[in-house]
């Protein structure tokens, strides 16, 4: 076996010098970022089979499976589990480090290609229903990574609707939801445009004044959108709730203080892109006023996985307490709430599912989360 290290400054670069020193053959075997200096650089170790290249081309391959064949590709899965292990890691090491997001992104790529072809190989090993449950979990919208991980929890069903309802109670399990609800103190919606906040802030509004009998006073601190604090205004004057418009934090921790006789205050906040680092800095300055504020950060299902992946770790500056996913109506492949989940392990507090005002707003249930991940409905 021939083995060569290489230290490179993206993975892409590894690739192309592995594939012109030692073929298409060649194996990765590790990557790992290499520590100091003042170029991010990542240490790649790969190899190739010598006996590989001895191999007769015109001798035909045998099709069936040997004990020997099955006993090397679980080796090699083995071997891409530790890769993918390493990778991971890797990854919540660059996650933060704004110079080499794109080389975040070329990994999470890489491994989500890795993760389609381990699941070519699972399918080979073990035909049949796994590798069905497996790209059902995948077409709802659940990355390879985790739809492989689910798949090795699978018991000894030979059923698809048996496995199905399996892994639901699996993921039912895994679920995080807000235990109890407020009934007293600040509560602030945040997260990037479009999401949905304002009428999300309506919906619960109405839910506490009119159906709880709570008092609710209302804060709008979004002066950046045309019209914004006018749209929560038009709720407000519906709903018989006072409010205040505010522009800056004095002005923020004065309407709070008019709002001291309140069981409830809402504060909606502005919608700038997530993009924004120095917005999401001077919001979590703003929301720093010296009193509990329960932060609830809204991701809309209608975006992609990654875009919600990346709003949930740029928004973690302002360290939100809950996620209320948006837009569960228009939205397909479900499966993505399985990952941020997963992935942020914050629990979720509410659910949207349409735009009318008290009523297209739900509890989050971990039950029926499970259900719209594995089910879509």
């Amino acid at each position: 076996m021939q083995i060569k290290r290489y230290e490179v400054s993206s993975i892409q670069e590894a690739m192309n010098k592995i594939r012109m020193d030692l073929g298409e053959e060649a194996v990765i075997l590790s990557t790992k970022r290499l520590r100091g200096g003042k170029v991010p650089l990542f240490e790649v170790t790969a190899a190739r089979d010598e006996k590989e290249k001895k191999v007769d081309s015109h001798k035909p391959r045998e099709t069936h499976k040997s004990g020997s064949q099955r006993v090397s590709a679980s080796a090699e899965m083995d071997m891409i589990r530790n890769d993918l292990m390493e990778m991971k890691s890797l990854i919540r090491d660059i996650k933060r480090e704004d110079p080499i997001r794109k080389e975040l992104s070329q990994l999470r790529e890489y491994m989500n290609n890795l993760m389609n072809v381990l699941g070519h190989w699972e399918k080979n090993l073990f035909p049949g229903l796994p590798s069905q449950i497996y790209y059902h979990l995948v077409a709802n919208g659940i990355s390879p990574e985790r739809a492989y991980r689910l798949v090795n929890t699978i018991a000894k069903l030979d059923n698809f609707e048996d496995i199905c309802k399996s892994l639901e109670n699996t993921i039912t399990s895994s679920i995080p939801v807000t235990e109890g609800r407020k009934k007293r103190g600040v509560i602030a919606f945040v997260g990037p445009t479009g999401v949905g906040k304002t009428t999300t802030l309506a919906k619960l509004a109405a839910r506490y004044s009119m159906n709880e009998r709570l008092s609710v006073g209302l804060i709008s601190a979004d002066t950046y959108r045309i019209a914004a604090a006018d749209q929560l205004k038009t709720y407000a004057k519906i709903m018989g709730l006072p409010i205040k418009v505010v522009s800056e934090k004095g002005e923020f921790k004065e309407a709070l203080s008019s709002f001291s006789d309140r069981d409830l205050i809402m504060v909606d906040t502005p919608g700038k892109s997530r993009k924004d680092q120095g917005y999401i800095e001077k919001l979590r300055d703003f929301l720093s006023v010296g009193v509990p504020v329960e932060t609830n950060l809204l991701l809309s299902l209608t975006a992609s996985r990654e875009n919600m992946l990346e709003a949930a770790s740029r928004f973690d500056m302002v360290n939100y307490d809950n996620i209320i996913f948006t837009k569960v109506d228009e939205a397909t492949g479900l499966g993505s709430m399985y990952d941020v989940i997963d992935e942020v392990g914050k629990p979720v507090s509410y659910l949207t599912v349409g735009q009318n005002v008290p009523d297209d707003i739900e509890d989050a249930n971990p039950g029926r989360i499970a259900r719209l991940i594995m089910h879509q409905s």
